[in-house]
């Protein structure tokens, strides 16, 4: 915990340096935060502008940017991410998040897991018609359509991949027509729940290969 002291001192250089700021522009105490880890360009699938993790004196995590916040990722990619999160952020044990994600995968090649928690939603932001890229929410709304169910602009999708022949796009599903045998586990162990781990897990020396199970020389410890 932060003493008294300590916050005093904080409001102190606050009004310091508001004293010397133009205008209405004011620097403001957001909270304080125990730990936390920051996502640099270029680390992970994609390219990373804004993206870190905060964990304040009571457990709260405050995340940015990451997989976490965005629903055009499954509930379980999402879950899985804030486990690692919290793993690292309030044990610093890096050891029992690559464990975590290990048993996530095999629940997932077992189906061990909810159907629910590997939709993906995305919305119509036009017309089917109007879309020339062809996106999985695309195909899944005309199957759903061909199938005498009303689409139009403002939808939200919820889709799944299946395993099948064709793109993954060609492969997307509408969640309500599709069993948990059907869906592509493979799509969802290395599309999903390792890019969304290894947003996290790369910053601290760990591998696509150690959470598939294969041996490597070892995680790098994770410094305060």
């Amino acid at each position: 915990m932060v003493k008294k002291e300590g916050l005093s001192d904080i409001e102190k250089f606050l009004e310091s340096v508001n004293k010397d700021l133009p205008g209405a522009m004011e620097l403001e105490l957001q909270d304080i935060y125990k730990r936390g880890i920051f996502i640099p360009r270029g680390v992970g699938p994609g390219i990373a502008k804004k993206k870190y993790a905060l964990i304040d004196l009571k457990g709260n995590l405050m995340i940015r940017g990451l997989e976490k916040v965005r629903r055009d990722w499954s509930k379980l990619a999402r879950d899985t991410q804030e486990k690692v999160l919290r793993f690292v952020l309030e044990k610093k044990d890096v050891k029992s998040a690559v464990d975590y994600v290990k048993k996530i995968i095999d629940d997932l090649r077992k189906h061990k897991v909810d159907l629910k928690s590997l939709t993906i939603y995305e919305q119509l932001t036009r017309p089917l018609e109007e879309y020339k890229a062809v996106g999985p929410h695309v195909i899944a709304a005309k199957k759903m359509r061909e199938r005498g169910r009303p689409i139009g602009a403002g939808m939200v999708i919820m889709f799944v991949i299946t395993k099948g022949k064709g793109s993954i796009s060609e492969r997307a599903e509408p969640v309500e027509d599709v069993e948990l045998k059907s869906i592509d586990e493979d799509y969802y162990i290395t599309h999903q729940i390792i890019p969304a781990a290894l947003r996290v897990l790369t910053v601290l020396g760990v591998t696509q290969e150690e959470l598939l199970g294969k041996r490597v020389k070892g995680l790098k410890a994770f410094v305060n």
